[in-house]
């Protein structure tokens, strides 16, 4: 039995420091290699957004805003890579509401983004419009952050600033906030006239996942009248209802897996290692003793 036990521990000061080691390496691996290997905006992506609001457009027979309810869909959809790329097809498509009118052909919009899949910047060498700065915010985020996100109507990245804290709808989120004025963006086809936009738009962020779960904002287009901003359309749009419930479950989704699989999972197995490791020496030195006891005697 003694003979049996020996060799036992044996086994154990073999096994268990070769395991322990195996462990800590592929904690250490997958930190440092598999997790950012995976990390990533999938080959497979798609995704439907949805707003609504209203658009209030200038009328030049009585000078005064018109206004209706709109409401706006972008499709996307991943369709390949390109150059390190991964390219996603985006269409936007607008509907006054009020008449069911199709008005995508004025303010709608397609053409094909080139995404980091990892840190989902554009790739501006590789996007068709040479778009830069963020696709979607980047991810950890932290309070004082700040960003650069893509304005589709600006045509360049404008500064997303954090702003404060919030509780939203249960969900812990940072708030963001664009805020910019007087952007010269082209001139007025009819009357050649210089255009400028002032957007803002507010965004909660669910800041592990950097997952948007609402946002809102305010776009003013105005022409530089002698020296006076005449605003000439002003879309004031926020996500729809069902966006928001779809990206509550994305997010409150990637935060849970993130913690497991970029935080827990490494800590754990390198953890598992070092107890393993511990016990090892403790065996090899408990053992030396005893054998240097048997010696003695």
């Amino acid at each position: 039995m003694a003979a049996k036990r020996r060799g036992l521990r044996r086994y154990g000061t073999i096994v268990m420091p070769v395991a322990g080691a195996m462990l800590a390496v592929f904690g250490a691996l997958w930190v440092g290699i598999i997790f950012p290997s995976i990390d990533k905006l999938p080959a497979d992506y798609e995704r439907t957004l949805y707003f609504d609001g209203t658009f209030s457009v200038m009328n030049p027979a009585t000078m005064s805003m018109d206004s209706f309810p709109v409401e706006q869909t972008h499709a996307q959809e991943a369709i390949g890579t390109e150059g390190g790329a991964l390219l996603i097809h985006e269409v936007r498509t607008v509907v006054n509401t009020a008449t069911g009118e199709d008005i995508s052909a004025t303010y709608g919009d397609e053409s094909t983004l080139a995404i980091d899949a990892h840190s989902l910047e554009f790739m501006p060498e590789v996007d068709e419009r040479g778009r830069w700065g963020y696709w979607a915010p980047p991810r950890p985020l932290e309070k004082g952050d700040s960003f650069a996100l893509w304005h589709p109507g600006a045509q360049q990245a404008l500064t997303a600033n954090y702003v404060s804290t919030d509780n939203f709808r249960g969900l812990s989120v940072l708030v963001f906030e664009i805020n910019e004025s007087d952007i010269p963006i082209g001139t007025e086809p009819q009357s050649g006239m210089e255009l400028y936009l002032s957007p803002k738009a507010t965004l909660w962020i669910e800041p592990s996942s950097g997952t948007v779960v609402n946002q809102t904002s305010e776009t003013v287009t105005s022409i530089d009248m002698m020296g006076t901003m005449l605003p000439v359309q002003i879309a004031n749009i926020q996500y729809a209802e069902e966006t928001i419930v779809d990206l509550m479950g994305t997010a409150e989704s990637a935060r849970t897996m993130l913690l497991w699989f970029k935080t827990l999972l490494p800590w754990i197995t390198i953890g598992i290692a070092a107890v393993l490791l511990i016990i090892s020496a403790a065996i090899v030195a408990v053992t030396r003793v005893r054998l240097r006891e048997v010696e003695a005697c």
